[in-house]
């Protein structure tokens, strides 16, 4: 599969903008599709119960990355609330191997999702860290990257429709820490408000990694050893020592934070 690319610069709001202004007829396709997908009453009802819980979460929880989604939808000129649906209701699962510095990670992709898979590259204007990641064009956070301080985490269970997307917990690690410890202590505080269930696994530039559990808020961090031996060929690999990104898929792309 082809990977879009994206150069997101500035505050939450601008980096949404220019996501939403680069793919906005893929956005636009896809909230259509899902729209198509059900009938009215049925949406009505899934958007009062997404705004009333996840949506709301996302919006006093994690606000920079509701910012985000508001940029996304303003610039792709589509409805906040299908925005909000597709974060909820779209899940994606993989599996993560880990070898000191470097991580891989293989995502089961829906066949309609896997033309909006992005190499995002975060460059924030003030307060974050610029990090790479592999997200999708219409959503806000991401199922794996790097940042500039070395921290990695890849998205391998994200559960729960009605709790933020573990997606938005990743992104928020590579946002704000350069320590995993710190960065650990940090997710931990935000998920007890923010909610979410699944599992992401952490690594820093110094081959620390951790596996993080967490179940409707509440954190368990675990040692890697339960992680599978690395058996198939991954999607991407990330190397937290260079910082660097890579995908492997119809054409290879390497990315770095900084």
């Amino acid at each position: 599969m082809k990977l879009g690319e994206l150069l997101a610069e500035g505050a939450p709001v601008e980096q949404g903008r220019a996501q939403g202004g680069r793919f906005a007829l893929a956005i636009a396709g896809e909230l259509a599709r899902q729209r198509g997908a059900l009938p009215w009453l049925a949406r009505r009802s899934l958007v009062a119960r997404v705004r009333e819980n996840s949506a709301r979460a996302v919006a006093t929880q994690l606000p920079w990355q509701r910012e985000r989604i508001e940029g996304i939808a303003l610039e792709a000129r589509v409805e906040l609330a299908g925005l909000e649906l597709a974060e909820a209701f779209d899940r994606i699962q993989g599996a993560a191997f880990v070898d000191g510095t470097k991580l891989a990670a293989s995502f089961d992709v829906p066949r309609e999702l896997a033309a909006l898979l992005v190499l995002r590259t975060s460059r924030p204007d003030a307060g974050g860290f610029p990090s790479v990641e592999l997200a999708l064009a219409h959503l806000a956070g991401c199922l794996c990257g790097v940042n500039a301080e070395g921290i990695a985490v890849l998205c391998i269970r994200d559960l729960s429709c009605d709790e933020p997307s573990l997606r938005f917990h990743a992104q928020e690690i590579l946002f704000r820490a350069r320590d995993l410890g710190a960065g650990i202590d940090h997710l931990r505080r935000r998920a007890a408000y923010a909610g979410g269930t699944g599992t992401l696994v952490v690594a820093d530039a110094r081959g620390e990694a951790r596996v993080l559990e967490f179940a409707r808020g509440a954190l368990d961090v675990r040692d890697t050893s339960l992680l599978p031996a690395r058996a198939a060929t991954p999607m991407l690999e990330i190397d937290t020592a260079t910082q660097a990104l890579t995908w492997s898929g119809e054409e290879r792309l390497e990315a770095i934070a900084r």
